[in-house]
């Protein structure tokens, strides 16, 4: 320590003027680099870009017919008996009896009173029809 004082004490006032500046003006670039703004560019504006809405398409329920291949023709049909008064309600449709093919033999379906699934349904009576040599069965259903 005893030679940091011997060194201080050489210098002339010259000297210290010149160490007492360059302090001084460190100082000040310390003081005003923390107030040093940065200018970059500016934000752009938030754009939102929302999704398109949705496309909601309605489309009629598909009608499947299930069709059975039969090479020998289906028996005549029955004659059926229909009651009115057993009808369960206004509402409700007969229902004709038809030949139901189980794989191995025909079988009889009867008839019977059902409710049409909405208003001013149609039912579409079953029907073997022969195409190409061969009796092909389509289900009865609902219009």
């Amino acid at each position: 320590m005893f030679s940091l004082i011997s060194v201080w004490s050489r210098f002339s006032r010259r000297d210290w003027l010149a160490v007492a500046s360059l302090v001084g003006l460190g100082a000040l670039l310390v003081l005003l680099s923390g107030c040093v703004v940065a200018t970059g560019r500016p934000h752009g504006r938030a754009v939102v870009v929302a999704p398109a809405p949705a496309v909601v398409v309605v489309e009629q329920p598909r009608v499947v017919e299930k069709v059975i291949v039969i090479r020998e023709a289906p028996p005549p049909l029955r004659q059926e008996v229909i009651i009115e008064r057993d009808r369960p309600s206004r509402s409700h449709v007969w229902i004709a009896g038809h030949w139901r093919h189980d794989g191995r033999v025909y079988v009889w379906v009867p008839g019977h009173w059902d409710t049409p699934p909405r208003a001013r349904a149609v039912w579409v009576e079953p029907r073997w029809e022969r195409r190409d040599g061969v009796y092909i069965f389509i289900e009865g259903i609902w219009r």
